[in-house]
């Protein structure tokens, strides 16, 4: 079974706010955030890429994040904690930004809840894909 991709489809302005209002991080072990942790930030990957499991059972599911990609958001939008774990690849740089300062520049900025959309669209189709692929298997 194929891993599947997010697509970067990050809004350049949005990606570009985020940078401005966020702090390059280098994470520890290459650990973003962990699956059923408290969602208190999101993460912009600006080059490289991340890797994004999900424990499901006695599954483990896997999805990589490509450079551009926005990660965090389902569980900052739904005020939840990560349904994932996310670990940064080496040499990835990425950016953080606290659900605080997100939900404040969305306040402040209402054109960029649009390219939010687009982003859990596109969560969404992945799911969604991956979910086919998973039937495929178990026939």
């Amino acid at each position: 079974m194929s891993i599947p991709s997010l697509e970067a489809i990050v809004d350049p302005e949005l990606a570009q706010k985020v940078i401005g209002r966020s702090a390059v991080i280098i994470p520890q072990a290459g650990i973003l955030f962990h699956q059923g942790q408290p969602a208190d930030c999101l993460y912009f990957v600006k080059s490289g890429g991340a890797n994004l499991t999900m424990q499901a059972g006695d599954k483990e599911f896997r999805i990589r994040a490509s450079q551009g990609s926005l990660l965090g958001i389902p569980a900052i939008v739904g005020n939840q904690p990560y349904s994932m774990t996310a670990t940064a690849c080496r040499d990835a740089e990425v950016f953080r930004l606290s659900s605080v300062a997100f939900n404040d520049l969305i306040k402040a900025e209402p054109k960029m809840q649009q390219a939010v959309l687009r982003i859990l669209a596109g969560e969404v189709r992945v799911a969604r894909q991956a979910l086919s692929d998973l039937s495929l298997w178990s026939e």
